[in-house]
């Protein structure tokens, strides 16, 4: 156990963009489990809108979604300013590799494929946050 207090910590927050809320629970409650803050969209519109009054270090983005896609959610977040940076990760139920490298193209930094292991998604996660800190 790890008594270190974590008030002075910056808790790292997520944004979880899934228009499944299923597979968005599943995602929120991995994540809560490292300490990770989920924010929730089910589109990128919503996201979007969200975005203009949160900071998130990481965003994780269904490609295939109603109202605005991951693909345009992706280029209109890269559009902002100071969002050039953050990590993207396209969650995609498609294992082609085209569509990862369509992701990437547009402004992803790395795609995940569904279905995922818990584990496979906290290892992205904590390795793309610790290379942009």
């Amino acid at each position: 156990m790890n008594n270190t207090s974590t008030h002075n910590i910056h808790q790292p927050t997520i944004m979880v963009i899934e228009n499944e809320v299923s597979n968005r629970l599943l995602i929120e409650r991995v994540l809560s489990t490292r300490g990770y803050r989920c924010i929730s969209a089910s589109n990128g519109r919503d996201a979007l809108e969200m975005l203009d009054r949160e900071r998130v270090d990481l965003v994780l983005t269904d490609l295939s979604m109603p109202v605005l896609d991951g693909y345009q959610t992706t280029q209109l977040i890269r559009a902002r300013p100071g969002m050039q940076n953050v990590p993207i990760v396209a969650v995609t139920a498609f294992a082609l590799n085209d569509e990862g490298e369509a992701a990437k193209q547009i402004g992803c930094t790395e795609y995940l494929t569904k279905p995922f292991k818990p584990r496979q998604l906290l290892e992205v996660v904590e390795r793309l946050l610790h290379q942009s800190a």
